[in-house]
Parts: C-alpha cells; structure tokens; sequence
C-alpha cells in the first residue's frame, strides 16, 4: 500500500479529480434536461443519463487513478479519530500529510458521490422516459 501522494499529470489528473467528475455529472443532467424540454422528448434526459452513470463510475475508480489506496481504517488510541482523517492531525497541532487529505477525498468519491451519481443516473435513465406521458410529450 502506497502512503505517498504522487503529483498526478494529464488525464490521470482529470480522471482524479471530484470537481470536475462532479461538474460533469450536473451538466449532464441540466443538458439532458434542457434538451428534452426543447425537442419535448424526456428520451435525451434518459441518454445523458448514461453519462452520468459513467461518471459516476470514474468517480468510484477514483483510487485507482490517484494512485493512493484506501487502506484499513486505523484509528488512534489517543483522540479516538482515524489516522487518515485530517482533523486528527489538526487537533494535534501538525501539519496534515498529503496522502491523508486524498485518502479522505477518495473515501468521500467511492462512499458518496459515486455511488449517489450511479444511483440518480440509473433513476433518471431507467424512469425519464415516463416523464413523456406526464408531461404529453408524444416521442
């Protein structure tokens, strides 16, 4: 297991990041949205769900492109916090390593967000195209 943060270049960098993982997946759903309603057909909310299906699959994988695994959860006897929680290192009065700050974020991308992205492209994928009979939209 790797505990050093390596500086991520080019498309590994992308692909790493939550932000724009995140920002990809809104924008998805705001163009499908946004398309649907002006070719009233909810079919182009249902494909760019897809997309962020897929987005929230890279957000997932997430470790695998930062190059840092997740690793067991060690919490300190001393203050009852996990050594890869930066708070614990801010309480102590240290400075936060970089491997602790990005263990956070990926157990943040594959505990929430990747999964809250699969959940709502499935939803959306699976569902939007009955929104063309509530709305009257005849595809």
């Amino acid at each position: 297991m790797q505990t050093e943060a390596k500086e991520l270049r080019g498309l590994r960098r992308l692909l790493a990041s939550i932000p724009v993982m995140l920002w990809l997946t809104v924008l998805s759903l705001v163009a499908g949205l946004l398309l649907s309603v002006i070719f009233k057909n909810f079919d182009w909310l249902s494909r760019f769900s897809a997309l962020v299906i897929c987005w929230g699959i890279l957000l997932l994988a997430r470790p695998s492109f930062s190059g840092i695994e997740i690793g067991v959860d060690v919490y300190a006897a001393d203050a009852n916090m996990s050594l890869d929680d930066p708070e614990y290192y801010k309480q102590k009065g240290e400075p936060v390593p970089v491997w602790a700050v990005d263990r956070a974020n990926s157990r943040r991308a594959t505990g929430v967000w990747g999964p809250l992205a699969c959940f709502v492209g499935t939803l959306t994928n699976g569902f939007a195209s009955l929104l063309n009979g509530l709305f009257g939209f005849v595809p």
